[in-house]
């Protein structure tokens, strides 16, 4: 089987076997493809070849020939009588119909991925959306700033909820390469206005220390934006009205890692019912709305500090730490 690989504004055909479900690589790829082709792997995408070799071969530009053939085995091809003018503006009404339905179709489906991946507000997303996606550094601080000010003013979730001090919508670099995504602010979060803090936040510290980095820089946020009321977990309806919110921050971010942590955090950037206990520690990969131009984002799940206080077993920690070292690996070495 074929592997069609761009370079620069070429096509390149490079072989590739498959044995028991595994790529073998042909030594002609080289080191910089094959560290893609092995994170790719490593994050369970598939790499199904684009084209079959009957493809190729079908589109291919025949090569020419100087033998020649007898004129009385040369045969031209039978040559259809004309259209007339009416047959062809049918044929073309029809066409144009077609796509018409084709077009139709398709914005429904882009409107359902949106829903799916944004949440029930994702039409009045902004960033990545209707508005280009900042670059530099000053740029990205203000589109986060700016969708602070938005969410505080349009959320239907939070704008209608009266239980909460403050709105947390995220702390850290808008640069980072990882976030670190909650369900929900609880109680010492939502007395100070930013994530994961109190015991659960200072294991977090921990953590991000550990594995070389500071609270700085990162980005931690959650899913919904106000704590709920009682500290219940956040319902399907809750995330739907608050999400949109979380998908523009990735979008404006667009880190190289997110870590979900969490039950509920993993749930809905993955859009899985298993359990964080089954999700945890394989990648799986955030898919952003359809016409964002953002590639997807890798995605390492992990159990909630909370969890993991609750529970500070040796295994438990194993568990986590395996998570964060697998994280790292997506980051660019300092």
């Amino acid at each position: 089987m074929n592997e069609l690989v761009f370079v620069g504004h070429s096509f390149q055909i490079r072989s590739v076997t498959f044995t028991n479900g595994e790529h073998v690589l042909s030594p002609s790829v080289n080191s910089k493809l094959r560290s893609l082709i092995l994170a790719d792997q490593a994050m369970g995408l598939t790499m199904a070849p684009k084209f079959s070799q009957l493809d190729l071969d079908a589109h291919s530009v025949p090569t020419t020939s100087s033998v020649s053939m007898p004129a009385e085995q040369i045969k031209s091809a039978p040559v259809e009588p004309p259209s007339t003018t009416r047959t062809h503006e049918i044929s073309n009404e029809q066409n144009v119909s077609e796509r018409i339905s084709n077009l139709n179709a398709a914005r429904v489906t882009v409107q359902s991925v949106n829903k799916t991946t944004a949440g029930a507000n994702a039409h009045a997303m902004q960033w990545g959306m209707t508005r280009a996606l900042p670059e530099i550094l000053q740029e990205r601080i203000n589109a986060l700033n700016e969708i602070r000010t938005r969410h505080d003013a349009t959320c239907p979730l939070c704008c209608s909820a009266s239980n909460y001090t403050n709105t947390v919508l995220g702390e850290g670099s808008a640069n980072a390469e990882l976030v670190f995504i909650g369900e929900a602010p609880g109680d010492n979060e939502d007395a100070i206005g930013k994530p994961f803090q109190g015991d659960s936040g200072v294991k977090l510290d921990e953590m991000i220390k550990a594995m070389g980095l500071s609270r700085e820089q990162v980005f931690l946020t959650n899913v919904l934006k106000t704590r709920p009321q009682h500290n219940q977990t956040p319902t399907q309806d809750q995330v739907d009205q608050c999400a949109s919110f979380l998908t523009e921050q990735l979008l404006v971010i667009r880190p190289k890692v997110i870590v979900p942590m969490g039950g509920p955090a993993a749930k809905q950037l993955l859009r899985k019912d298993e359990g964080i206990s089954l999700l945890r520690g394989k990648w799986g990969v955030w898919m952003p709305p359809q016409g964002c131009l953002v590639a997807p984002i890798p995605v390492m799940p992990t159990f909630h500090p909370a969890y993991l206080l609750r529970n500070y077993t040796m295994e438990t920690r194993a568990f986590m730490w395996s998570d964060m070292k697998l994280a790292m690996t997506k980051l660019t070495a300092k």
